[in-house]
């Protein structure tokens, strides 16, 4: 349950990270010159702005017209000029700063016995050294009760303890520091641009013992042997013309008892986590530092233990980076380095923040996923103004990024991105998946209008062509193709996954009204639509069609897979159903692997600059693409090759502190490869719940509690030699399920296929003997 080092961090990217869903941190863990990076879920550049093209329903037909002609590069010219947003760039997300920990009178050299680590099962990071005869011990941990990040240092020795602290941001984008107490500063700055965010934030000196004064900028502690530094920010971010409350809340946090509210905080974290538990492997290997396993990985060695740590800690890191009342996790989570970061680390939403919360049902951390909900009902708002200046249409819209402003007019000048109205309707399906993991009512009920209001501006944008309805101007994300004769493309009509993520969503609406008892005409309406789009058609090369027409992929290996979103996160490709299409699918995923590749480590800064310059990748596994490939692998029942792409994964896209590197880092790896493994172990989306339903070979023996089913059904189960030695089903009293376990992983080697009846207190325990 832990990630430990035996050496601090040399950069951010080997740093550990804290976070309560609105306050970040991250640990470097440096004995003489501590740095501690922060982040506040609430610091975002400029503030809200009206980004609509005014042109663009203007010139709409033209576009779709010259579409129709295959008249692309005209198509997309027009486009450049009638429908970029104006300004092309949203607001994005910023580092807080940082708090400097000065050690006085301490060389490096003399250090022995270090130690860094983050407890996963307790959420507090932890450094311990020792120098001479005395013995140092650190603990970080942010309170979710307090908003607030707690240092503890102690020493085994009286009065050995000297301490400076600072705050700065990049040493010139804090506007003051100033004085507050003899144990406490304040900085105070603002976000880059107009309306940017103002914020302060706050740090105190608590001790024991020895002498505490501020002097300048710097609160000075001598002679200390104990010392607790509490920090805290506030910002201006939801009332703009509030008055920043920093100092009231830092005098508040110096009365708490901190022992106490410890244990509070291990507690509170631990109800989440401790909800899900999976053992892949029992062998004992602690004794190895982190790292060294990784690159042991990289060098060709099995270590299933370390992909059960990555599991656990893409749960540690969902709970850490999104919790309800605030935003969600964005395309770092809640950490970031830089006041500028890459794709300005905003909400990306054409797969990005969706990955992230694919694991909130499963993992049984749906809490966690409503600030997601949140963010689409504040999109609703823009969401109007832009489908009414862009597209004429009612109801409300969004493209492939929105930021802390709800945001939704499209995003910079990538054309093979930016017009892609798609977003909310797949955000929407989130809302009954929800609902079928959770089975709460009243929140479906709740969020109702979301949906029904998403699928309004489908009934003006969608138009008749060759007998169909059809989507446009359109993307498949961030493909392109070749025309014959020679034309290469982005945007096009209705590409595979518009149809797929439309069929999905009306699905979802249509099951929805019978749930809420909608006695209008909506779901009649939605079903029409939904009877008149375009069917998923296999291409000439036994491919899942990725296009309305059989083009060629100017780059066959591309990142992202969109034809294949009838497999996951859609269901309408599966096995029972359409045999034909997952024989597809595999041509398909066969097709990209064999065009692309994985990023060589060494060529990972090359990359980045590339990326900052174009916006975009081609035909390269990222992090996240390999997350998605986890779970197609797993949908298609092949748990050797979602294993393949896992351990792939650690040896090509993960860095030492095990961050999901796109590169550079993007959480939505973790998050989608932890949900991959959820999909290998258990499956409910064809209306039964099977068990191992993609157990690769490697993890011949383990067990998993807590895991979630649709219809709010938690198993626990253990298996050996690959055959299931036990089942315990959690669920709501007197319900039923159909169970199907595969003949391999049965003693008898029959195939389990039963209707399981849980009694009265929802409970119901199956042996195989």
């Amino acid at each position: 349950m832990k990630l430990w080092y035996k050496q601090s961090a040399n950069n951010w990217n080997e740093a550990l990270p804290l976070g309560d869903g609105h306050l970040g941190a991250m640990v470097y863990g440096n004995v003489r010159n501590e740095i501690v990076s922060l982040n506040n879920e609430d610091i975002w550049y400029r503030g809200p702005a009206d980004r609509n093209n005014p042109d663009s329903s203007k010139y709409l037909n033209k576009v779709r017209k010259l579409l129709m002609k295959q008249k692309v590069t005209q198509a997309q010219e027009l486009m450049k000029l009638s429908m970029f947003g104006t300004p092309r760039d949203q607001s994005h997300y910023e580092f807080m700063g940082e708090l400097f920990i000065d050690q006085i009178d301490v060389e490096n050299d003399e250090v022995k016995a270090y130690q860094r680590d983050l407890n996963l099962d307790k959420a507090i990071a932890s450094v311990q050294y020792q120098i001479n005869d005395i013995e140092y011990e650190r603990s970080y941990y942010i309170s979710k009760k307090y908003h607030a990040l707690v240092i503890k240092y102690q020493s085994s020795k009286p009065n050995k303890l000297n301490l400076n602290l600072q705050l700065g941001r990049e040493k010139r984008f804090s506007d003051q520091v100033n004085k507050i107490s003899d144990n406490s500063i304040i900085m105070s700055a603002s976000a880059g641009g107009r309306n940017g965010t103002h914020f302060k934030v706050g740090c105190s000196l608590i001790a024991d013992a020895g002498t505490v004064e501020t002097i300048g900028e710097t609160i000075v502690g001598r002679n200390l042997s104990s010392a607790t530094i509490l920090l805290t920010s506030d910002t201006n971010y939801s009332q703009k013309d509030g008055d920043l409350d920093c100092q009231k809340n830092l005098n508040k946090l110096s009365a708490v008892d901190w022992e106490f509210e410890t244990k509070n905080h291990i507690a509170t974290y631990q109800k989440l986590f401790n909800r899900v538990a999976l053992q892949i492997d029992e062998s004992k290997i602690d004794e190895i530092p982190t790292d060294k396993r990784l690159e042991q990985v990289k060098n060709g060695q099995t270590d299933l233990h370390l992909l059960q740590l990555y599991f656990d800690y893409g749960r540690y890191l969902l709970i850490s980076s999104s919790q309800p009342g605030g935003l969600p996790a964005n395309l770092q989570g809640i950490w970031s380095e830089n006041t500028n970061p890459i794709w300005g680390s905003k909400f990306t939403i054409n797969i990005n923040m969706q990955m992230n919360y694919w694991m909130s049902g499963p993992c049984d951390l749906s809490e966690m996923e409503e600030p997601l909900f949140d963010l689409l009902d504040n999109m609703r708002p823009n969401g109007r103004i832009t489908a009414k200046k862009m597209y004429g249409a009612r109801g409300f819209t969004a493209h492939h990024n929105t930021d802390g402003f709800f945001d939704t007019a499209p995003q910079s000048h990538t054309i093979g991105a930016a017009i892609w109205p798609m977003t909310v309707p797949w955000l929407c399906t989130h809302i009954f998946e929800h609902y079928l993991f959770s089975n709460d009512k009243d929140f479906l009920i709740k969020n109702y209008p979301i949906m029904k209001e998403a699928a309004l501006f489908y009934e003006d944008y969608l138009f008749e062509y060759n007998g169909h309805l059809v989507t446009g101007p359109s993307v498949s994300p961030e493909n392109r193709y070749r025309l014959a004769d020679g034309t290469q493309g982005n945007v096009c009509l209705s590409p595979t996954i518009d149809n797929q993520i439309l069929r999905y969503f009306f699905s979802c609406c249509i099951k929805s009204a019978k749930i809420v008892n909608d006695s209008s005409d909506f779901s009649q309406k939605v079903q029409e639509m939904k009877s008149k789009l375009p069917e998923t058609k296999i291409g000439k090369h036994g491919q899942v069609q990725e296009w309305l027409e059989d083009y060629d992929e100017v780059e066959p290996g591309h990142r992202h897979i969109s034809p294949l979103f009838g497999l996951f996160p859609g269901n309408e490709i599966n096995q029972d159903k359409t045999p034909e299409l997952i024989n597809a699918a595999k041509v398909t995923i066969k097709r990209r692997l064999e065009n692309g590749s994985y990023l060589s480590h060494e060529s990972r800064n090359d990359a980045i600059n590339s990326w900052t310059k174009t916006g975009f990748v081609g035909g390269k596994r990222t992090g996240w693409s390999s997350a998605w490939l986890v779970n197609f692998f797993a949908r298609l029942h092949d748990g050797d090759k979602a294993y393949e792409e896992l351990t792939g994964m650690l040896k090509n896209s993960t860095l030492n502190n095990l961050f999901d590197d796109h590169p550079p880092f993007q959480i939505d790896g973790n998050f989608g490869a932890t949900n991959g493994i959820c999909e290998m172990l258990l499956q409910s989306q064809n209306d039964y719940i099977e068990l191992l339903p993609a157990l690769p070979s490697a993890w011949n023996t383990g067990k998993f509690s807590g895991l979630r089913a649709r219809d709010n059904i938690k198993f626990d189960v253990t298996w050996k030699n690959t055959k299931i030695e036990s089942v315990e089903v959690h669920g709501e009293p007197d319900s039923n399920l159909n169970l199907v376990i595969a003949k391999e992983h049965m003693i008898d080697n029959q195939e389990f296929k039963q209707n399981i009846l849980l009694d009265k207190s929802g409970y119901q325990a199956i042996k195989f003997n």
